[in-house]
């Protein structure tokens, strides 16, 4: 995980991406009904993505070069340098995964993920991203926009873009060399001209993107205020892009974050949205800094997959996933985390499991988001690195709720020759993001002559219904309009369990 550019004011001030309409990319529909269901799925979604940083630079037409300079302003404004500070490193084959030699990246990240078997590469995602794009920066969905006018200096308008985006595995990483350009740089470290960083490898993915112009005079407020008050406004301005082919599930009917039965601590009212590439493009650019190229630079790791999901967890019980680690330093390191250390060779990969047991009290699917950290040292404790060591935060991301949801209520009908049996029915559903796992009635009593509520007439019936997610309660008996009393009593009892969508 590489040094944050989300919440950086700033667009990348060189080779971006034409500013024209790509083919496929509509007109948002008036934002008053289901048309803008994903777009405000992906605003509130958002929130759960906050923590989720790296340093990606979006570009859809392959425009920039590998190696490339970049100086990074105090305001993080990115903007090419006329150098190139490093080059692909040549292939060597990549060394084994320590302690899980028979595991490959793709593999790894389609297990943290819940994904699918090797061979369907396009599916085991190793980003994941919702949230906000100043033209071609990630940032944050809280970043004032008023700072990326005033950074700029010289733009009067921007792109800005609420993108779900997803980056397929590497299965290949790509290392770089320094240029001759990098040199010794007085008081220690490299320099590369007054670059402060270079463009790293492609990445492939897809990505879906709802986009806007924003000029000077309108940018008041967060980027993500903004973007909430054009969408449900059903502002026209407003365009949906589309690059690769991105499959998003869970949006229809989602409810807005902090809604009933919302999360706490920075969780979601709704499951998580499932993100799936089914064609993945060239679609960014990581972004090192030229420290990394130096010959003792102990670089931070890549980590994949980002966020580590999880996935469904119940309050009170652990779930743990696995994140595959690739050292990019040019020397073997240890990695530390929590009471386990495993070694991992220079440009090498190892296994780490993340474990989690959240708690909560609400009743339906919650979203919660937490931090993790690891350390990196160099395995030589005599090497000349620089920095010694590295503390590398991890996001984590788990849906949770409680693990069950039972209710149980007394029914019955008033006693008398022709009684109301449809007092004693009753038809219920499980909170969102249940299932119904039984559907039971105790204690009846019935005026049948041993008082069995399944004789002379009587039926009692507790059926779950017929999508799962509740049960219906039934009592029929017989009615007399010249003598007998009739009537049934029963408690209805229903269990749901939770059934979020991953």
């Amino acid at each position: 995980m590489l040094a944050s550019a989300l919440g950086c004011p700033g667009p990348l001030e060189g080779p971006i991406a034409p500013s024209g309409r790509p083919a496929g990319a509509g007109v948002l529909p008036a934002c008053k009904g289901s048309g803008c269901s994903q777009a405000g799925a992906l605003l509130a979604a958002a929130r759960a993505f906050s923590d989720v940083r790296h340093d990606y630079l979006l570009d859809t037409s392959s425009a920039m070069v590998p190696g490339r300079g970049l100086s990074r302003s105090a305001a993080g404004v990115f903007s090419p340098v006329g150098l190139a500070c490093a080059q692909p490193k040549a292939a060597t084959g990549a060394p084994p995964i320590a302690g899980a030699t028979a595991v490959t990246g793709a593999t790894a990240s389609a297990a943290a993920q819940g994904g699918p078997a090797p061979g369907q590469g396009e599916r085991a995602i190793d980003f994941r991203y919702v949230g906000i794009a100043v033209d071609s920066v990630l940032v944050g969905a809280d970043v004032d926009l008023p700072a990326y006018f005033s950074a700029g200096g010289t733009l009067d308008k921007r792109r800005l873009r609420l993108v779900a985006m997803a980056l397929v595995a590497d299965e290949d990483p790509q290392f770089f060399d320094p240029t001759e350009s990098v040199v010794p740089a007085p008081g220690g470290g490299c320099a590369c001209g007054r670059a402060t960083h270079f463009i790293g490898a492609v990445k492939r993915g897809a990505m879906v993107a709802y986009e806007t112009d924003v000029t000077a005079g309108e940018a008041h407020g967060t980027a993500i205020g903004l973007f909430k008050a054009r969408i449900e406004a059903g502002d026209r301005r407003v365009t949906m892009t589309s690059v690769g082919e991105l499959a998003i599930e869970g949006v229809e009917g989602a409810p807005v974050a902090g809604g009933p039965g919302g999360a706490k601590g920075g969780g979601q009212a709704f499951g998580a949205l499932r993100i799936e590439v089914k064609k993945a493009v060239p679609l960014a650019y990581a972004i090192y800094p030229v420290a990394d190229v130096c010959r003792f630079s102990l670089a931070e790791p890549e980590i994949a997959p980002l966020p580590v999901d999880l996935g469904v967890v119940p309050y009170g019980a652990t779930g743990t996933a696995q994140a595959l680690i690739t050292n990019r330093a040019q020397v073997d390191v240890r990695v530390t985390h929590g009471e386990r250390t495993v070694e991992v060779p220079a440009h090498g990969s190892a296994e780490l499991t993340f474990s989690w047991t959240p708690e909560g009290a609400t009743a339906g699917c919650e979203r919660q988001t937490r931090r993790d950290t690891f350390v990196v040292q160099p395995k030589d404790a005599t090497s000349p690195v620089v920095p010694r060591e590295r503390a590398v935060v991890v996001p984590l991301q788990v849906t949770t709720g409680m693990p069950t949801f039972s209710k149980h209520e007394p029914l019955a009908t008033e006693t008398g020759r022709s009684p109301d049996y449809g007092r004693a029915s009753a038809d219920w559903t499980c909170p969102a993001g249940y299932v119904v796992e039984q559907c039971e009635p105790q204690l009846s009593s019935c005026l049948s002559s041993t008082g069995s509520c399944n004789a002379e007439g009587y039926r009692l019936t507790a059926e779950a219904t017929a999508d799962g997610r509740g049960c219906a309660f039934r009592c029929t008996g017989p009615s007399s309009s010249i003598w007998g009393d009739h009537g049934c009593a029963y408690t209805a009892a229903m269990v749901c369990r939770l059934g979020c969508s991953k």
